[in-house]
């Protein structure tokens, strides 16, 4: 049975309830009454009682179940995402956008670039690589919202994909469900193990906040051999933490000689890979009811169902064409969508999806 307070009505109601009970004598329990007085006063303590139990209790459920095990809460995600800059016409000569190149956003945002790239003479668009300057979900932003960069010279147009993997410091909530899957991975050598150990894999930055973390993970389960692909929260997910992935399941030796037991059963060989992207473009015509216009507001927000909904398929499962096209069909005014083409489409195990060209022509 669960743990349960009393306040100090209930526990003046249980004290006079007894007294009547068990004596006849006393039958003034009035407020203000001598026998009232006397049961009210510890009532008082009763209470303050039961609230320092409940919150030694709260206090003391953490500490038995998480930090025991060195549980503790993750630490917030930066956001990371990719800019496109544009030239018309493409630029004659080659343009050097340094690392730290910063981007902002219409509600003044700023983003920074986390490569230095060159941007080939002939070139229309190029595609940059930003992390957000501050660190968690507040660094989530809507496809198109970044608009503007510090590379001096040219009127460049600026424009992003969704960004959408900023997070905050993990909740109570949650640190509950990853410590379920956490104690189902304690017997090791299943696949649920194996899959908890790769799915919870990240890294942190210099400030100890997470600077890459697994998003999304296919595996196909052989005789004698499972094979984990991984995708993270910079794209394709780097060596390091496909590395560090590695490692988790092998079992590695710590500087100061320490043996961690990995995670694979014995005799099993058990690879961390990374995902390859497979682009999605698609063709659609747009028909508007009464009233509306396909305006430039309404293809961004057509354009950010389509790349949100095929980005929250999982590996190994099937884009179907039916609900892409019902997504992109809950955007306000938007009556038709025909789309030029009819196949659904199967995501491999090793493959993540995401959103390529879509063209969209009024109906």
């Amino acid at each position: 049975m669960t743990f349960q307070i009393k306040d100090f009505t209930s526990i003046v109601a249980s004290e006079v309830n007894h007294m009547r009970g068990v004596t006849e004598k006393i039958t003034d329990y009035q407020p203000g009454s001598v026998a009232r007085t006397l049961v009210e006063a510890p009532a008082i303590e009763i209470e303050e009682l039961y609230l320092q139990m409940m919150l030694g209790l709260r206090d003391a459920i953490p500490v038995a179940t998480f930090k025991s095990f060195g549980f503790d809460v993750l630490p917030a995600a930066r956001a990371h995402g990719y800019v496109s800059i544009s030239l018309t016409p493409a630029p004659t000569t080659n343009i050097t956008i340094p690392i730290g190149t910063t981007f902002r956003s219409t509600d003044g945002r700023v983003y920074e670039s986390t490569e230095a790239l060159t941007w080939q003479a002939g070139v229309l668009v190029v595609r940059v690589p930003v992390q957000s300057s501050v660190v968690g979900a507040v660094g989530n932003i809507a496809a198109g919202g970044i608009n503007s960069t510090s590379l001096p010279g040219n009127s460049y147009v600026v424009s992003n994909s969704a960004i959408t993997t900023g997070r905050n410091q993990e909740t109570d909530r949650e640190r509950e469900v990853r410590f379920a899957e956490f104690v189902r991975s304690l017997s090791r050598g299943t696949m649920e193990a194996c899959r908890y150990a790769v799915a919870w894999t990240s890294l942190s930055d210099a400030d100890g906040n997470v600077d890459e973390y697994m998003t999304r993970l296919g595996q196909i389960e052989e005789r004698g051999h499972v094979r984990f692909w991984a995708y993270s929260s910079k794209g394709i997910a780097s060596a390091e933490l496909l590395l560090k992935a590695q490692n988790a399941i092998d079992g590695y030796v710590t500087d100061a000689g320490a043996v961690v037991p990995g995670y694979r059963p014995a005799g099993v060989k058990v690879d961390v890979l990374a995902m390859v992207e497979r682009s999605v473009p698609l063709s659609i015509q747009v028909g508007m009811f009464p009233g509306y216009e396909l305006t430039t507001g309404v293809r961004q927000s057509i354009a950010d169902r389509f790349g949100s909904t095929i980005r929250a398929v999982p590996p190994g499962q099937t884009l179907y064409l039916k609900t892409l096209v019902e997504d992109m069909l809950a955007v306000d005014g938007v009556r038709t969508i025909v789309p030029q083409s009819s196949e659904n489409i199967a995501c491999d195990p090793s493959e993540a999806l995401t959103p390529g060209l879509l063209t969209i022509t009024s109906l």
